[in-house]
């Protein structure tokens, strides 16, 4: 496989996810098991839910929530608490489907959970290689929220992707950035449409085995699924799974808003569009934020 020529992406990396919960103690205590600890709480400031838009307006005053790995500056998850929100079980929702996040290694990480008993997680994929490459070893959790989580060791490069190598995380961090969200939509034509004008770089389309889809939806393993990637800056990428299947609903909303239960948002760094929320498919929004400056 090769990448299309096209000009590299201005936008990237991804930031973090917001995920909008009834209650953030059992993510908190379930994340603590895979080394996130809670950097920051506070309130949602009206500033910030203006940058966000008419689709954040009603988060003013909400409890907000930042886990990262011990020691990182910034959060890999922003929990936004919203009593009465159902968890939404990703897989059987379009919208956002996984996050999938770098680790050193995972098959130590799947130890440690088996020993804590899962730890409020439910593995539905245990490590293995993946379809694409076997230099890439996964296994796939679901969290308190719904939310699906693709552990993810990269043991070397996997051309023609951008994406980090395991080898490159801190000394003591067992669990790295986020560098991959995974998009389930009803088009993969619409959402490859709606990431260009952000700075998207280069896209790839194909078809591929998605196991976790194959087991929630009743399907044959070896089932393959239109799939695009689209490059951003930073080794990251967006996976875009093109699900049409009748045992696959629209979006689950949070309690009293429009945006999504569980897994709601993605940030990611972009100068090419005003800051702010925008939907890109069907439940799967994204946040732009102006790049870091050094």
């Amino acid at each position: 496989m090769s990448l299309p020529v096209s000009n590299p992406p201005s936008a990237g990396p991804l930031l973090h996810a917001t995920l909008i919960v009834a209650d953030a103690a059992p993510l908190v205590a379930a994340y603590a098991h895979l080394g996130l600890v809670v950097q920051n709480e506070s309130r949602i400031a009206e500033s910030d839910a203006g940058a966000w838009g008419a689709a954040g307006s009603h988060l003013v005053g909400r409890r907000r929530v930042d886990l990262g790995p011990l020691g990182a500056a910034e959060p890999l998850l922003r929990l936004i608490v919203v009593p009465g929100t159902a968890p939404r079980p990703t897989r059987w929702h379009h919208g956002w489907l996984a996050l999938e996040i770098l680790v050193r290694d995972v098959d130590t990480l799947a130890t440690r959970l088996a020993m804590a008993g899962g730890a409020g997680f439910q593995v539905v994929g245990p490590p293995a290689d993946l379809d694409v490459s076997p230099a890439i070893r996964a296994m796939q959790l679901v969290g308190p929220a719904g939310e699906m989580l693709y552990l993810t060791q990269v043991k070397a490069e996997v051309p023609p992707f951008a994406i980090p190598l395991s080898s490159r995380l801190p000394q003591g961090q067992d669990l790295g950035p986020l560098f991959i969200a995974v998009m389930a939509t009803p088009s993969r034509a619409a959402a490859l449409a709606a990431c260009a004008p952000l700075g998207a770089g280069p896209a790839l389309q194909f078809e591929t085995k998605v196991t976790v889809l194959n087991r929630a939806l009743g399907h044959a393993l070896d089932k393959r699924w239109p799939v695009a990637t689209v490059q951003w800056a930073g080794e990251c990428l967006f996976e875009i799974d093109e699900v049409v299947d009748p045992g696959v609903r629209p979006p689950l909303a949070a309690a009293g808003q429009s945006l999504p239960a569980g897994l709601a948002w993605i940030a990611i760094a972009c100068d090419a569009v005003p800051a702010g929320l925008r939907e890109l498919s069907p439940g799967a929004w994204i946040e732009c934020c102006p790049p870091r400056r050094s």
